[in-house]
């Protein structure tokens, strides 16, 4: 099995490019770039897009991979979405290595096989045993090359359906490994049934009237204590049902993500039916 040329030169792209580091915070720069995405404002977008990639910042680097990738008011190139997403991992860009694992796993980019592995790899994705190599052949990209090209090609096809898919929600949450018990949303992705299940844990909130009693006296003088009872939660509860509210949405979006990836990145025949990865989304990454 053969590698493109640009599959090795990919693999030691990220080591070449000398960038500041950025922290992965808050970015000023990029919100006017997203302000004009929002309303459609292409030229401003652009405009404020080479404003930030001046800076060099790790949010700028990646938002403009993303839009070279996928055509956001620019025309579509996924080499200069490569390079971005690689300035932004030298960066520090969290999400950055992932974003890389699925443009070349994509169809659109071939796939490039031996790039979305390796790219997965830097990631840290939690792909199937099977799906993985020693750190010291990784570290080289001809024994990659080599040992990459002795799997049976089923397998490497299957292992690179499942690098896109972890690299699609790992692009987009934070992803940690399943822990039993806790509120959460925890991912079942089991490869070769094709699906990928989100659930939340849900705790109860039971809302106790702790508000003070009002009593009102009607015009026959009587008094009624059920008349006019306030009934609120207390701050702690409003917390807790606001954080309940904002799962709820967050599994959501891990819904649509999983729907996406799993239509971005067609099922092979022959996937391993023991595959099975579980997962905690801890939040959606920041942008």
């Amino acid at each position: 099995m053969q590698f493109s040329k640009f599959t090795l030169t990919a693999v030691s792209f990220a080591a070449l490019v000398l960038l500041p580091s950025a922290a992965h915070s808050a970015d000023l720069s990029t919100k006017p770039v997203l302000k004009a995405l929002e309303a459609r404002d292409c030229p401003a977008a652009v405009k404020e897009l080479n404003s930030a990639l001046a800076g060099a910042s790790s949010e700028a680097l990646l938002l403009g991979g993303v839009m070279f990738e996928q055509g956001l008011c620019l025309k579509k190139n996924l080499e200069r979405a490569a390079r971005l997403y690689a300035k932004a991992a030298d960066a520090g860009a969290p999400g950055a290595k992932s974003r890389l694992a699925g443009l070349f796993a994509a169809p659109a980019s071939g796939p490039d096989k031996g790039a979305a592995l390796w790219w997965a790899y830097q990631a840290g994705l939690p792909l199937p045993k099977s799906c993985t190599v020693e750190s010291s052949v990784v570290a080289d990209s001809e024994k990659l090359a080599q040992a990459l090209g002795a799997w049976p090609a089923s397998m490497l096809d299957a292992c690179v359906h499942v690098a896109g898919v972890l690299a699609a929600i790992d692009a987009e949450f934070v992803v940690k490994p399943i822990a039993s018990g806790g509120d959460g949303i925890s991912v079942d992705f089991r490869p070769s049934a094709g699906t990928l299940d989100v659930r939340t844990s849900q705790s109860a909130v039971a809302l106790v009237d702790n508000s003070p009693r009002t009593t009102a006296t009607s015009n026959a003088g009587s008094l009624f204590a059920a008349n006019n009872v306030t009934q609120g939660a207390s701050p702690e509860q409003m917390l807790a049902l606001r954080a309940q509210e904002e799962r709820l949405a967050l599994s959501r979006q891990v819904e649509s993500a999983g729907k996406d990836a799993l239509a971005r990145f067609p099922r092979p025949n022959g996937v391993d039916a023991d595959w099975r990865i579980q997962l905690a989304i801890e939040g959606a990454r920041e942008r």
